[in-house]
């Protein structure tokens, strides 16, 4: 039995929201005599499909009972679907009891009570991380589905029988299978996971780099990145074996061949106290794992292309992180499928997770950005991140989700001076496609300006020139190119800002975009307001696009170019307009 049960916040909280009668099962990791429940989703009869979209070493734990008056789990179902402990995982939840959660360990068909800790996401991501695979492997084979089944199954042995090595990002550090004494080439001793990633980095010479991390440094969603190589050579004989030449068998016949790329992209989450030679069958089995997922999805979208010998795409890896899963989920979609043709999929996995309906999670360009996946030299991704801001019995509401920064002087174009509200569309633009709502790109200077003569509001000397523009153009391009809706709000000085903090809170709390604001001939961005509604103080948190240096979030921060800012960052004598964008409703 685990002697100590650990619950995630975001499970908490997800229990916070559900108001109707639902049971389900749990996932989490055991580790270090602790099972620690990171979620929790709805069986469907794809009963394998939730598990192998989550990292490996995360496995059905147990069962959740909400809102129920009688405790009417099914322990013998529960039973076969739980290998990480041999005690599951029961926990009652009554949203109308004041203690609401009631958690036990299922000792021999019976309810033992059990104490349990709630962990907040830090400080899961302080004691685990991800270890990342990539793998390209080929594919080519009849088109039929047994044989697609096959090819998929002879990639899985590929990994399970030993002849792959791994080697960690830019290092001379390998992983070996089981047939070398010494698995770990290039490190000496035993060394943790944690010891790794204390220092991000392996040297060149595999030594591991004593000096420590600095104080205040952000582990979370630590990522260890690994490469498969494949064993080229076949080993020598065994003693005793009999050699004889290769037998051919030739099977003539017409038939039609697939052939594609199979791209094993697998998460694995590990506790930093893992010693790093364990990791070889952790990273097999994500393997194994993210290949399961692709063989379902792969019949799941293509088995009427394969009966009518139709056209196939191949398949890509999207690894999400919803913030109130609390964990990655990662789902396998059709390179040449749009947004709109996986609508079903995405129902069923909002479904499965008890995920809200009302705003995109698993669209492609919600896919979470790893930071070997981040442009180098293009804009930096929430820069507001670290600040802090006054807290004073203060409601603070900020903005939801990611978005870019962009500001003069990027992309090698010269707009200082007069490009400042450009640029401000251009960061409530991304914020849109970096939630999922669109699949179009943040629009270049010359789109937006041909876009305001397309729909009339400018005549066509517009395109190419330095004028300005303010909020009422934003509104009328990202409704034209975007389909965006944005309410305008509109006062007389700066000094009157100050009476907007209500609509203001509200429109962060509902809607979580970023606001545009232009006023005289400056134009702004807030990502959030700190906000007293018994002295009427306020704050704004201004995201300033008159910036021309490098994307150094540092520089950025201490200098105020992102930053909270009260009143007296507000011209008195100029009236200011602002362009709040309105989410759609939509997955």
């Amino acid at each position: 039995m685990a002697n100590t049960l650990k619950i995630s916040e975001a499970v908490i909280n997800k229990l916070s929201t559900i108001n109707f009668t639902y049971s389900g099962c749990l996932h989490g990791i055991f580790y270090k005599n602790s099972l620690l429940v990171l979620g929790l989703h709805v069986e469907t009869d794809e009963k394998d499909e939730i598990i192998n979209s989550l990292p490996t070493e995360v496995d059905i734990c147990g069962v959740i009972d909400i809102n129920s008056e009688e405790n009417n789990v099914k322990v013998d179902d529960i039973l076969r679907k739980v290998d990480i402990t041999d005690n599951p995982i029961y926990i009652s939840f009554n949203s109308s009891l004041e203690n609401s959660i009631s958690a036990y360990f299922i000792v021999n068909d019976q309810l033992k009570s059990a104490n349990f800790e709630i962990v907040k996401q830090a400080n899961i991501y302080s004691e685990f991380v991800h270890v990342r695979l990539r793998a390209s492997l080929p594919i080519y084979t009849e088109l039929n589905i047994d044989a697609i089944k096959e090819a998929f199954l002879t990639l899985r042995k590929q990994f399970t029988s030993g002849q792959v090595a791994f080697n960690f990002q830019k290092s001379k550090v390998y992983l070996v299978g089981h047939d070398l004494e010494n698995r770990l080439i290039g490190l000496s001793g035993d060394p943790t996971v944690g010891e790794l990633c204390d220092e991000s980095y392996v040297t060149n010479e595999g030594q591991i780099n004593q000096r420590k991390r600095k104080s205040g440094q952000n582990i979370q969603q630590q990522v260890i990145e690994v490469y498969m190589f494949k064993k080229s050579t076949r080993d020598f004989p065994v003693e005793g074996t009999t050699l004889h030449a290769p037998v051919v068998h030739v099977d003539k016949k017409t038939f039609q061949s697939l052939q594609l790329w199979v791209e094993v992209d697998a998460l694995s989450m590990v506790h930093v106290d893992s010693k790093v030679v364990n990791l070889y069958d952790i990273i097999v089995e994500s393997s194994c794992r993210n290949l399961r997922l692709q063989q379902n999805a792969f019949f799941k979208f293509f088995t009427d292309c394969i009966e009518e010998q139709g056209k196939i795409s191949n398949l890509k890896i999207y690894h999400f992180y919803p913030e109130s899963c609390g964990h990655f989920v990662t789902k396998a979609y059709p390179k040449n499928f749009a947004d709109i043709d996986l609508e079903e999929e995405r129902s069923l996995l909002h479904k499965q997770l008890l995920l809200p309906v009302n705003r995109p999670i698993f669209r492609k360009s919600n896919v979470f950005l790893f930071r070997s996946d981040i442009q180098i030299g293009g804009p930096l991704i929430n820069p507001h991140e670290g600040l802090i801001h006054t807290g004073n019995e203060n409601e603070v509401v900020i903005v939801r989700g990611k978005y870019l920064y962009y500001h003069y002087c990027q992309n090698k174009m010269d707009d200082n001076g007069w490009g400042c509200a450009y640029r401000s569309l251009q960061t409530l633009a991304s914020w849109f496609l970096l939630q999922g709502y669109t699949c179009r790109p943040v629009p270049t200077f010359d789109e937006i300006q041909k876009c305001l003569v397309d729909i009339g509001d400018k005549s066509n000397s517009f395109i190419g020139s330095k004028q300005w523009i303010g909020s009422t153009e934003v509104t009328f391009v990202l409704n034209s190119l975007l389909g965006i809706t944005s309410k305008i709000i509109y006062v007389s000085s700066g000094e009157e800002l100050a009476t907007k903090g209500p609509d203001l809170i509200n429109h962060f709390k509902t809607q979580g975009t970023p606001i545009m604001i232009g006023g005289g001939v400056l134009a702004h961005t807030i990502l959030g307001v700190d906000y007293n509604r018994k002295t009427g103080d306020i704050q704004f948190l201004v995201l300033d696009p008159h910036y021309t240096g490098p994307e150094d979030v540092e520089i950025i921060q201490k200098k105020g170019w992102c930053g909270w800012k009260g009143m007296n960052f507000w011209d008195k004598g100029s009236y200011y307009n602002m362009c709040l964008p309105q989410a759609p409703t939509c997955i």
